[in-house]
């Protein structure tokens, strides 16, 4: 066990970090034979058959080539939940994951409240925030029918019931959006188009583009129109919680003014970065 490990790893470290070689084969040893630290501590003789060692050797071999390792392994680790993920998804983000555990810090968890997960992709907001608050009714829309899949099967997986519905918030028709929400959220594309060559490969080769980016001359277009459809929606006591783009802050506080909000707040990152936009009461909405 410890021989091959250690082969890989310096396969690993070939192309990356050290450390970052050491990570990828934790990963890769837990997420595909779930084979953690501790268990290697507990059973110094445990051995890779050669199924496995195969398995291993073809995973090294992907992440040389430059594929993300959570798709590698086909899953992601969000919220303390295992999310099931492939190319037609984004791959979790701890900013994502932060964005869910400011949400649950500000909100009452015996609350039974109605949510809206606006473009959900593998669903880990959703599923997130169902298996935090309970009994609520949380409502997933996204436009891809390869992403619904994958996050229907990530909610039965992980023991919540969410609607998942397949519309374009750009061009909605579900009744849903008709009906009263009391929590809207959504990370929607965000990325500008001219900040792709500051992107890193594995990201735009692999994951998916209509999902990151939005043209240059309109970057606030799914803000836009997820404000109007909460602006109707969203109860007295109603939130809205966005990840946003940190370039964006200034011009997101100027939307909402202009569609009739108060000043929503910005709030940085574990990195520092302006990340999250936040509005918590409907009553101060013009």
């Amino acid at each position: 066990m410890q021989q091959t490990k250690r082969h890989f790893t310096e396969a690993l470290a070939a192309t990356f970090p050290q450390r970052e070689a050491e990570q990828l084969m934790r990963i890769l040893l837990e997420d595909l034979f779930d084979i953690d630290l501790k268990r290697q501590l507990m059973e110094p003789n445990l051995r890779i058959d050669e199924w496995q060692y195969h398995q291993l050797d073809e995973a090294v071999m992907r992440l040389l080539a430059g594929e993300p390792v959570q798709y590698v392994t086909g899953m992601a680790r969000f919220c303390d939940l295992l999310i099931k993920v492939s190319p037609s998804v984004l791959i979790p983000r701890p900013e994502t994951e932060e964005l869910v555990q400011k949400i649950c810090a500000v909100l009452p968890k015996e609350k039974n409240i109605r949510i809206w997960d606006i473009g959900t992709g593998s669903g880990c907001i959703a599923i997130a925030l169902a298996k935090h608050f309970g009994n609520t009714e949380v409502i997933a829309f996204d436009v891809s029918e390869e992403a619904l899949q994958i996050a229907k099967e990530n909610a039965e997986n992980n023991g919540v019931k969410v609607t998942f519905v397949q519309d374009d918030v750009l061009h909605p028709k579900s009744d849903y959006f008709n009906q009263p929400v009391d929590l809207v959220v959504s990370n929607p594309p965000y990325v500008c188009d001219n900040e792709r060559a500051a992107m890193e490969r594995n990201v735009l080769d692999w994951e998916p583009e209509n999902a990151l980016f939005v043209p240059d001359e309109d970057p606030l277009r799914f803000y836009r129109q997820i404000l109007h459809l909460a602006k109707k929606q969203l109860t007295p006591d109603g939130q809205i919680w966005f990840e946003i783009n940190e370039a964006k802050g200034e011009e997101m506080l100027q939307l909402c003014h202009a569609m009739g909000f108060a000043e929503g707040e910005i709030l940085t990152d574990f990195a520092g970065k302006l990340r999250f936009y936040s509005i918590k009461n409907k009553k101060k909405i013009i």
